[in-house]
């Protein structure tokens, strides 16, 4: 033991230097165990062996002060001035047991940002620089959002609507008339307006430019400009979604259930899960997971499957007013073409471990798919590679034309609204809000439709009021008096065309009945009729 920091405590006691101290037992001066009384404290100097105890026998001076110290103190004191002492015990880590988490405010403002999709707020970008760039044209410098107000924005604005130019005309007259091209189409206007109001709202600025009393006189303006545009005639129709028409709806799910590869089952899978949930086809498919879906049954028993997590779409990303439907269903059908066995089939086929539902393809299933029981890997499929599958499927088909993904959204919502389904059901499935925006879809006419509506035109250009009983569409009349489920619909549209209703014959004198009285030009809902016809 090392005793130079302690040479001058011993001194005190004139022994001379001390080179060690030892207990008469050989044992660890600081052992929990040299607490017996027979062993001895022995201190080793020059002039030899010195017991300790040996050394309080008669009363000493230390420092002028008479001491009469006892053994026991001897040893304390001797103790304490070698630090010989046992470790300390540290405390015990103190874990936070709160519930709740403590962001930076780093954190904070990304969950802030996360209010907004990526695509809102490049619009929201592009807009903004379109206003500032028209402002720099006109007056030399750019717009100061944080500093304007309400007066000196709306006078900007109102001169910005009138005289606003689309970027590379030349390039845009290749698809259109010069003079269309050298305007904006009237979403692209309401795209900017609304585009300048977000910004404004991400300044915190309590500026409304659309429904404010204060830009009255801008967006009357604005409406102006679209009105004489239309006069004009350089106001361009708005180009909505094709919907897929019967021919192609049969070859696709002809070639949908024309062989069994890793491929077309992929893209059965895909379809279906457009179709029944009623999804742009984008959205949807990459936030899809393995544990996505509960199977169930129904109380007549049969088979259905739901999803166990709401999803983002462009309609709805979530946040306070989010009010997703959460009893979405895809029913069995019970046949070959049954969804929720492809499902099935799709998820058994894909290896352990996978943790999105669309995965990557094993090269060799693709060339020899009997011989493998797995045919999908843990790879997922790329969100952007899911734009491709209405193409190929398109293509596989030997469709008329190339469908997009938002084609079958349109062919759903289409197929839904003419078989008689209520608005406010049709807007449980698609995420809707308010009944204008269901019926930008279902607007337009089906081709049958439309060739009927042109027959019977044509009767009077041609000088024949005769009509033929085939020519003009009859009241859909269901069968069972009640209205057939969303799911019925879905099924008709995944295992062969379009949903086709019953329809009942009337004789002439049912058609005027129809056509007169108080039946003329009604609406009716949730109401049954019964017609009793005598032979």
């Amino acid at each position: 033991m090392e005793t130079g920091d302690n040479q001058s405590f011993l001194s005190l006691f004139q022994i001379g230097t001390v080179d060690e101290i030892f207990y008469s037992g050989d044992q660890v001066l600081n052992d929990s165990e040299n607490n017996k009384k027979d062993d001895q404290i022995m201190i080793k100097t020059e002039e030899g062996e010195v017991n300790f105890d040996d050394l309080f026998s008669d009363e000493f001076v230390l420092d002028g002060i008479n001491v009469s110290t006892t053994h026991d103190e001897a040893v304390r004191e001797m103790n304490d001035a070698l630090n010989v002492t046992n470790p300390p015990i540290l405390p015990e880590p103190q874990h936070s047991t709160s519930r709740f988490k403590k962001l930076t405010e780093s954190e904070l403002d990304n969950l802030e940002a996360k209010r907004q999709s990526e695509s809102t707020k490049r619009n929201t970008k592009w807009g903004v620089k379109v206003f500032q760039e028209w402002s720099v044209h006109d007056s030399g410098s750019e717009v100061d959002f944080h500093e304007i107000n309400s007066d000196e924005l709306n006078i900007k604005l109102r001169r910005f609507y009138a005289e606003a130019q689309p970027a590379n005309v030349s390039k845009r007259a290749n698809s259109m008339s010069e003079a269309q091209a050298s305007e904006y189409h009237k979403n692209s206007f309401k795209a900017i307006r609304s585009a300048i109001n977000r910004h404004l709202n991400d300044l915190n600025r309590d500026i409304d430019i659309v429904r404010d009393k204060a830009f009255k006189t801008a967006n009357q303006a604005l409406d102006g400009k679209l009105k004489q545009n239309v006069a004009d005639g350089l106001s361009r129709p708005t180009k909505h979604k094709d919907v897929i028409s019967t021919p192609d709806l049969h070859l696709i799910n002809t070639y949908l259930h024309s062989d069994t590869n890793p491929i077309v089952l992929r893209h059965k899978v895909w379809y279906d899960l457009s179709v029944h949930f009623v999804s742009r086809g984008l959205e949807l498919h990459p936030q899809l997971h393995m544990d996505s879906f509960k199977f169930m049954n129904d109380e007549t028993g049969r088979e259905y499957v739901t999803l166990l997590h709401d999803v983002r779409q462009k309609n709805h990303q979530g946040g306070i007013d989010f009010n997703e439907c959460s009893d979405k269903r895809m029913y069995s059908s019970g046949d070959e073409s049954c969804p929720v066995k492809s499902l099935r089939e799709l998820m058994s086929r894909t290896e352990e471990g996978a943790i999105s539902l669309f995965n990557h393809c094993v090269k060799q299933a693709l060339k020899t798919p009997k011989s493998m029981d797995k045919w999908f890997t843990t790879t997922p499929v790329k969100p952007y590679q899911f734009s491709t599958f209405m193409k190929d499927i398109s293509k596989n088909a030997g469709c008329s034309k190339y469908y997009t993904a938002h084609c079958l959204r349109a062919t759903s919502i289409q197929a839904l609204s003419d078989a008689g389904h209520e608005l406010r059901h049709i807007m449980l499935l698609t995420g809707h809000r308010n009944e204008a925006s269901i019926r930008s879809y279902s607007r337009d006419c089906s081709d049958d439709q439309k060739r009927s509506l042109s027959n019977t035109l044509s009767k009077i250009t041609s000088g024949s009021t005769t009509r033929s009983e085939s020519e003009v569409p009859l009241p859909t009349i269901s069968q069972t008096a009640t209205s057939s489920t969303a799911a019925s619909t879905s099924d008709q549209l995944t295992s062969g065309g379009m949903a086709q209703q019953p329809v009942a014959t009337f004789q002439m004198s049912s058609r005027n009945f129809l056509s007169s009285g108080f039946m003329a030009n009604s609406s009716f809902e949730r109401c049954v009729f019964q017609f009793h016809v005598h032979q």
